[in-house]
């Protein structure tokens, strides 16, 4: 199943309509290309780090400034701490990645 089946079910499955769904997903498109373990372009330079190597090394523990980076992140790009510090919290008690898109 791609990125883009999974979250459309997902969305329906929480009752948005597909106008809605559409919307949702456009804008996740526009952000990370339906890439749950996309990481913000720049970041990527600065940091020197694919995307892949980001996620496994916050998943892993030996990259530590995830949650006050600033760095976009995800499906929605979230760059602020807070919302990158909840979502670390709630895949770390799943046992999931941070990249995990059914997570």
């Amino acid at each position: 199943m791609t990125n883009a089946e999974i979250i459309w079910k997902f969305l329906r499955s929480k009752n948005f309509s597909i106008y809605a769904t559409a919307g949702i997903m456009g804008n996740m498109y526009a952000e990370s290309g339906l890439e749950p373990k996309n990481l913000q372009y720049e970041y990527e330079k600065s940091l020197g780090m694919t995307d892949t190597q980001y996620t496994a090394a916050v998943d892993n523990g030996t990259y530590t400034n995830f949650i006050h980076d600033s760095a976009g992140y995800g499906l929605v790009q979230w760059t602020w701490y807070s919302l990158k510090e909840e979502l670390y919290k709630f895949c770390k008690a799943k046992g999931k990645s941070i990249g995990d898109i059914t997570t």
